[in-house]
């Protein structure tokens, strides 16, 4: 689901060119280039091996930890340097000049990633010096192949996840290695092939940089001459010193960083300078502290709680618009897989790709203006039915004793006697919904072992007809009133469907818009079929996405449009006078339950993070998260903030009016959540 993009994903590339072809010939030029840069660099440092200065005391310790950090700054180098070729199309924003700067602003973290790498053959010299057994440099080459193994596959997935998400590898995406099977189908759409050989040709240019920097010194064994005690001596207490400081990045009080490579407005060129393995060790260190303290404290907990309760103070004049005609009517709610506001033509995406949403439209309520809180299925469905905003770096569905103490919307309609039912096409682990639908009080939970091969289609499951079809078949004659929660996939990476090509071409565009269109003709007649049923009268309908996505159009991954998503009410039991009508003001996932349970007159104390749509008094805000960032959005103000950075993204803070007031909020917001995430 949104977990689109993901480690061992390697996921998609970097180019959406309309000819596979020209896509080939990229990434061919790419490997080319690699290898002719690995038989200049093996030339030049043959012939800089060879120099009498380079080789004065070839058997010197601090040369040695000298040669072996020119080594790993240079692997680094080259990893650098595939990055921004791969993505170089990125950079002509940016230009050249940023470019070459994002590999000045990495030495840093190249130095501090190396001082880590070198500290355990720095045990291994020492201890090699009391022994005649000449077990080192053997030890030293397996540990670093160890390393380079390890490295160029961090590298690889980071090419592959950064189209889709964005973002460098994280802790998030390695999560997601917990299902496999979903991770394999998904990176289909992606160009292993090329991704492999790619890091192939890194592992050749490092074995070559080993040969020549590392490989050729002579280790000294035994018993030292006493000429050459004292200088050992020296090194071996100078050395531990400079591994030090290139791990923290020098004397400075505060240690080295992420946001010592940020350096630039433009993220591709700050993601480029990041040193890829530093950044995952960092996130999967900070993710596993998380739950200890607060990472986000920005104020005082008393000022941060009133900014955050303001936003949902109580209204003094409760003006809700109430649209239905019965107290207590049956909820279908819908939960469309990466379903962008792109994709409908009411909200301004492209036209034709969901004709059948656009007559739901016609005849029911669209909210224009919501946005999803975070970029993945996990955080979408925790939004919608638990209303609780998506929390960077982390996920609140990873930890079971957390999601225990969440209030579900399916749990407030149970307590009303509503009988629910959950369905999803594919396996229930995946992005734990078997936990959830267990803890939000479902009654029936149906997922991909319910269904019969004949209706399964790829390796999601089963494709969205088969599970509509499944869900009217089964209920013919259900215990009214009834909470339903049907999850579609069919518009998930890699994008295959079993229909004729609506949108020709071989682009991920054309892909991602026949797989939306196929999901919109499956609820067509999904809804032809429920129109037949007895239950359909009295039954309300909630289509929205569970994120938004960076196609068609290939938005970046914190712009406001990658997170627009569509939200329609639609049924017989609406009123009227509001079928057809759009509702505009600033909303998001986590504002529908309470809007729901506020239709249904159900006391909704529980979800102390959602606002009323349908009261014009409410303050309209919409909040996202991304990596380790969050964006404030109302009708007159966006606002983008990099916590990593600790900068706005967007607007550049020298043309922000009032950054004041609309940044304090926000990051008043972003810490009363996450405090609420650590107190659950």
């Amino acid at each position: 689901m949104a977990t689109s993009n993901i480690f061992p994903y390697v996921s998609i590339g970097y180019c959406r060119f309309n000819k596979v072809t020209d896509h080939l010939k990229i990434h061919a030029l790419i490997i080319t280039l690699n290898l002719q840069v690995n038989c200049y660099l093996s030339k030049a440092l043959e012939r800089f091996m060879g120099s009498p200065l380079f080789n004065w005391r070839k058997t010197a310790p601090l040369l040695f930890f000298l040669r072996y950090y020119l080594f790993w700054v240079l692997v680094f180098f080259l990893q650098r340097l595939v990055f921004v070729l791969y993505y170089y199309s990125q950079f002509r924003e940016a230009g050249p000049e940023k470019m070459l700067q994002a590999f000045v602003y990495g030495l840093r973290l190249d130095l501090s990633m190396t001082g880590y790498f070198a500290a355990i053959p720095l045990l291994l010299f020492i201890a090699q010096q009391f022994t005649k057994t000449l077990f080192f440099k053997k030890a030293l080459k397996i540990y670093t192949w160890l390393l380079l193994l390890t490295t160029t596959l961090i590298s690889g997935g980071d090419l592959g996840i950064y189209e889709n998400w964005g973002v460098k590898l994280n802790y998030r995406a390695v999560s997601m290695l917990a299902h496999p099977a979903e991770a394999f189908e998904t990176s289909k759409s992606a160009p292993l092939l090329v991704l492999l050989l790619i890091m192939l040709a890194q592992l050749v240019a490092a074995g070559i940089i080993y040969r020549l920097l590392v490989n050729k010194m002579k280790i000294p064994a035994g018993k030292l001459l006493s000429h050459e005690k004292i200088a050992y001596s020296v090194q071996l207490l100078l050395i531990p010193v400079f591994i030090f400081l290139s791990i923290r990045g020098g004397w400075q009080q505060i240690p080295v960083n992420e946001s010592v490579a940020y350096f630039s407005a433009y993220p591709v060129a700050n993601h480029a300078a990041v040193n890829t393995p530093w950044h995952l060790s960092s996130s999967v260190l900070k993710n596993r502290h998380s739950g200890q303290k607060n990472i986000y404290t920005y104020l005082p907990a008393g000022e941060a709680a009133e900014r955050v309760g303001h936003l949902y103070q109580k209204y003094s004049d409760d003006s809700t618009r109430f649209i239905l005609t019965q107290q207590r009517p049956n909820i279908v709610f819908i939960q469309l897989e990466s379903f962008t506001a792109g994709v409908i033509q009411e909200l301004g995406g492209d036209s034709g790709v969901a004709p059948n949403m656009s007559k739901l439209i016609g005849e029911g309520i669209l909210f224009t203006d919501i946005y999803a809180s975070g970029v993945r299925t996990d955080q979408g469905i925790i939004a919608l039915l638990g209303g609780f905003p998506a929390q960077p770096q982390t996920n609140i569905v990873n930890q079971p004793e957390k999601l225990e103490q969440m209030p579900f919307l399916s749990l407030m309609l149970k307590k009303e006697n509503y009988y629910n039912a959950f369905y999803y096409g594919g396996e229930l682990s995946f992005g734990r919904f078997n936990a959830i639908a267990h803890r939000a009080g479902f009654d029936q939970i149906v997922g991909l072992e319910d269904f019969s091969d004949a209706g399964l289609f790829n390796k999601w499951g089963a494709d969205d007809k088969s599970l509509l079809d499944k869900y009217v078949a089964e209920m013919q004659h259900p215990a009214q009133p009834f909470f339903s929660y049907i999850i579609t996939s069919s518009s998930h990476e890699p994008f295959t469907v079993p229909m004729p090509t609506v949108f020709a071409g071989d682009s991920h565009n054309e892909q991602f818009k026949n797989a939306c269109y196929f999901t919109d003709h499956s609820l067509g007649v999904f809804f032809e079929a429920a129109k037949k049923m007895d239950w359909y009268k009295n039954t309300l309908f909630v289509l929205v996405a569970d994120h938004g996505h960076h196609l068609p159009g290939d938005r970046k991954f914190n712009e406001p449009a990658r997170y627009h998503i569509p939200l329609i009410f639609f049924g017989e039991v609406l009123k009227e006078a509001y079928r057809g009508q759009k509702i505009a003001g600033m909303g998001s996932q986590t504002d529908i339950a309470t809007t729901l349970l506020k239709q249904l007159q159900i006391t909704d104390t529980a979800f102390k993070w959602g606002n009323d749509l349908l009261n014009p008094s409410r303050k309209p805000f919409a909040f996202y998260t991304f990596d380790d960032g969050f964006a404030w959005l109302t009708a007159k103000d966006t606002l983008i903030f990099d916590n990593r950075a600790k900068r706005l993204l967007y607007p550049l803070e020298k043309s922000f009016g009032q950054p004041d007031s609309l940044l304090t909020t926000g990051k008043a917001y972003m810490q009363i959540l996450y405090e609420a995430f650590l107190n659950y």
